[in-house]
């Protein structure tokens, strides 16, 4: 699985601008993982945030548009956490550990 990541790490830098920002989400699994774990390490393990803090980081790590797709895929891929109503999120504790792997290079 490292080689594979490997090629992967590669493969996704030609979605990256100039700037660092991603310009397209990636369709396969372990490259979206990847750009999601890029994004995530923006955020404080130890704060909350609002929903509106959430898209500020998201929007300044992305080209395009769709800021919800990627609040949606953190969330969903366990790296933040959040109550029902979205009035608050955190990191998720474990997401290191849940993608260990993908931290060989990263």
């Amino acid at each position: 699985m490292e080689k594979e990541l490997e090629v992967y790490r590669v493969k996704l830098n030609r979605y990256y601008d100039s700037e660092g920002k991603l310009t397209q989400y990636p369709s396969k699994r372990p490259m979206r993982v990847l750009a999601l774990i890029k994004i995530a390490k923006k955020f404080d393990s130890e704060r909350k945030y609002t929903e509106k803090e959430v898209n500020q980081i998201i929007r300044s790590s992305i080209a395009f548009s769709d800021i919800e797709l990627i609040r949606r895929e953190l969330f969903q891929y366990g790296f933040i956490g959040r109550l029902r109503d979205g009035s608050e999120y955190w990191v998720e504790k474990n997401w290191k550990e849940t993608y260990d792997e993908y931290f060989a290079q990263n």
